[in-house]
């Protein structure tokens, strides 16, 4: 029982949270609309953004084979360079490959028209004028440039407070910046003015570099990425992110290219020697042959030739590979090749040499990379410096190692081809000579052969070098732009036109020291019996209740006259004390039209102007009186008879004024007479009603308890002090007062409760 009492109590104090806040409706529904319009003047002033993105497959190489591996130039061990993910997406991101996508599109000039108040930014493809750019200075990009057109032949340039008249195609010169205007293909007579600014593309790839492109993986660990931005003009992102793939792409063959182009250069310079030495040595055996008429050799001496020449051509592979050998020291120690590449060892097959070489061309890449977006004397290039010359020591001192081994297989090799060159001692000296010329012929074709082949290898595959990303989605954006979220904003508004009113009113509540709702004086205690509640005044004068007229306060005050009846478990409520906490609250008002209420039903009541300090009763109901109840209380000479007053146009109400106002009101109080006027009107009155001084200011109001079968108790919203409910605390704790009541007075939309107002009368 007591849960389910508690239960109610809760969801009346929910239905009078309500009831409060309905209150100030017009509030709620004034900002819920400036909300909207909010909103929408937001989305009317908002430039639309669009999300333009691209997916990338990149085809990770940790090994360094790069696309060759698997084919048939993977032996070649010349073009490794390995790459993974997080390093492409680094370089898709970086500033300098940025700038030169700004650089191409001509994005440091930017056009806007201005529709009445909004500027709108017009994209160059769509631009009636087109203005190419020259030399563009720090000032430059703090103008804005205004351009009227005038004719088909002529424009107006404002520049602040320059103005002036060029043609079409002129060229402009202004200290800050020369420029041509041309016309486009969207050129009309009546196009719009274009206003244009100029930014400047460094600081514009470093705002895309750090924030506006956006480069994500798919997935962790995945080869997939996303290449994504935020533009108010979707053509224009689209042809950012084209152009940054493409030269991306270029940047990446170009790389991958650069130490085969290297050993193509190598591979020909040495091709030229070997054709004008091969050229001598052929025109040497065709002039011996002519002359000695020499057609073949016996088969003997093709035999010991044969055991000869497979030694004569070891020990010429050898001697290539100490030329190669030679030649690489040369090339390492011309101090003109410090920042150059080394080119491919093509025969030389040591793993330790091919693994330096490899470390040294990636650091030089690295090195150039570097120099592109830094200066020389940047600790990077520096430190990548000092590991090329350390490297560079260390290819030296293994080449030299490898030159003496192949030293000493050389003379091997050559032991070995004099034995066999004995055995042709007994040959005819004619048919040696050709032999041997043969002989080095055949060498030097050989190895004339070999370069040749390598190089034409070398051809197909920096032919054959393809891009290491993919396309997967080509760049495209979706017709819905992503700011301003047109559903978000006006959630947001109307958020918004909810959270402001209520906020206002709970701050209004929290900070507000009159009592403003019943739950006010309910907080006091539970058990407080509310008599009625009457509304705001809307008439003039303080009687409010005619017997011919109906008015919603006067409906009240009948309201309250049934109460009397129930809320005192039906017993007789003959005598009412009416008090307050402070003055002005309402109790003489509420006294004189209760009593009034009381007599319309034929009933006989008196009206008590117990307030001996500052009386108002009978000045509210017009009357004057020459003896009153001081004077009864302070001698034995008056009766009841003596100071009671009919009250005029109520046939059944009458009145005892204050009288003389006395100087000890209290003392007053305590007389014996006081219990014998009560007697007396008892007996001829069917309701009294005691008018008294306020609770909260002085206790005369105490001392009259004893007399009183009800006490009302008036609180006035929005007047009364919170504080002051205190009083009212103390007299449910300690019983102070019979049976106590309350009445709540002046209460307007915001302050009345379902549970006592009388709604069906506004």
């Amino acid at each position: 029982m007591a849960f389910q009492q508690q239960n109610k109590m809760q969801k009346q104090d929910l239905m009078t949270q309500l009831l409060h806040y309905a209150g100030y409706w017009r509030l709620f529904f004034l900002c819920l609309v400036l909300g909207l319009c909010g909103s929408y003047m937001y989305m009317q002033l908002t430039v639309p953004q669009y999300k333009i993105k691209s997916t990338l497959l990149v085809l990770e190489d940790t090994k360094g084979d790069g696309m060759l591996k698997g084919t048939a130039f993977s032996d070649l061990n010349m073009f490794k360079s390995s790459s993974t993910v997080d390093n492409e997406m680094e370089v898709i991101r970086s500033r300098d490959l940025i700038y030169k996508v700004l650089s191409r599109l001509s994005l440091q000039t930017s056009y806007y028209t201005k529709p009445l108040l909004l500027k709108r930014e017009v994209y160059a493809t769509n631009s009636p004028l087109r203005v190419e750019t020259f030399k563009l200075t720090e000032a430059a990009y703090k103008k804005e440039l205004r351009l009227e057109t005038i004719d088909d032949l002529r424009f107006r340039l404002t520049d602040g407070k320059y103005s002036g008249v060029f043609r079409f195609g002129e060229q402009v010169s202004r200290p800050a910046y020369q420029i041509r205007v041309s016309k486009s293909k969207k050129f009309r007579n009546n196009s719009p003015d274009l206003f244009v600014k100029f930014s400047d593309l460094r600081v514009l790839a470093e705002a895309y570099s750090i924030s506006k492109l956006v480069v994500l993986p798919v997935v962790k660990d995945a080869n997939t990425i996303v290449l994504s931005l935020v533009d108010p003009l979707p053509q224009r992102g689209l042809d950012v992110l084209n152009t940054l793939i493409e030269l991306y792409n270029n940047e990446n063959v170009e790389k991958r290219n650069l130490i085969a182009i290297n050993t193509i250069r190598f591979i020909d310079k040495k091709l030229a020697f070997l054709s004008g030495d091969l050229s001598g040595v052929e025109a040497d055996v065709e002039n011996y042959k002519r002359s000695n008429r020499i057609t073949e050799l016996s088969a003997d001496a093709q035999q010991s030739l044969a055991s000869s020449g497979d030694y004569s051509q070891q020990l010429a592979e050898t001697e290539v590979q100490l030329e190669l050998v030679q030649s690489l020291l040369s090339y390492l120690g011309d101090s003109g090749n410090s920042f150059t590449m080394v080119p491919t060892t093509l025969g030389l097959k040591d793993p330790t040499l091919l693994n330096l070489m490899e470390k040294y061309n990636n650091l030089q890449v690295e090195r150039e990379r570097l120099l592109r977006t830094n200066r020389i004397d940047n600790p990077l290039v520096a430190n990548i410096s000092e590991q090329l010359a350390g490297l560079k020591r260390s290819l030296t001192e293994n080449l030299q190692v490898i030159r003496k081994g192949l030293a000493l297989e050389r003379n091997g090799f050559m032991r070995k081809s004099r034995q066999f060159e004995a055995q042709l001692s007994n040959v005819p000296v004619v048919e040696r000579g050709l032999l041997e010329r043969s002989r080095v012929q055949g060498v030097k074709t050989s190895i004339y052969h070999y370069l040749l082949q390598k190089r034409e290898e070398t051809e197909l595959s920096l032919s054959a070098t393809i891009p290491t990303s993919q396309v997967i989605d080509r760049p495209a954006y979706s017709a819905i732009p992503v700011k301003p979220r047109g559903q978000l904003v006006y959630l947001l508004g109307l958020m918004a036109g909810f959270a402001v009113p209520l906020s206002f009113v709970r701050l209004k509540s929290r900070f507000n020291t009159k009592v403003s709702v019943f739950t006010d004086v309910e907080a006091v205690s539970g058990n407080v019996k509310v008599l009625g509640e009457l509304t705001h005044k809307a008439i003039a004068g303080p009687i409010v209740v005619h017997r011919d007229k109906t008015t919603t306060i006067s409906e009240l005050f009948r309201y309250i006259r049934n109460n009397l009846q129930f809320l005192n478990g039906n017993q007789r409520n003959q005598v009412l004390l009416v008090t307050s906490c402070a003055q002005g609250e309402g109790k003489t008002f509420f006294s004189v039209n209760l009593g009034i209420t009381l007599s319309l039903v034929d009933k006989k009541v008196v009206l008590l102007e117990f307030d001996l300090r500052k009386p108002d009763l009978l000045k509210d109901i017009k009357m004057t009186n020459e003896y009153g109840l001081a004077d009864y209380l302070a001698g034995d000479k008056l009766s009841v008879s003596d100071i009671l007053q009919p009250v005029s146009g109520s046939p059944n109400l009458w009145a005892i004024g204050c009288g003389k106002i006395p100087r000890n009101p209290s003392e007053l109080l305590l007389s014996n007479r006081i219990g014998e006027l009560f007697e007396d009107l008892k007996s001829r009155f069917d309701y009294i009603i005691v008018d008294t001084s306020p609770v909260g200011q002085v206790s005369d109001a105490f001392s009259l308890a004893g007399f009183a079968d009800s006490s009302i108790y008036v609180v006035r919203y929005n007047y009364t002090n919170i504080s002051d409910l205190r009083v009212l605390e103390d007299i449910y704790t300690h019983d102070r007062l019979r049976n106590p009541m309350v009445v709540f007075n002046d209460a307007k939309k915001e302050n009345r409760i379902s549970r006592y107002g009388h709604y069906g009368y506004n």
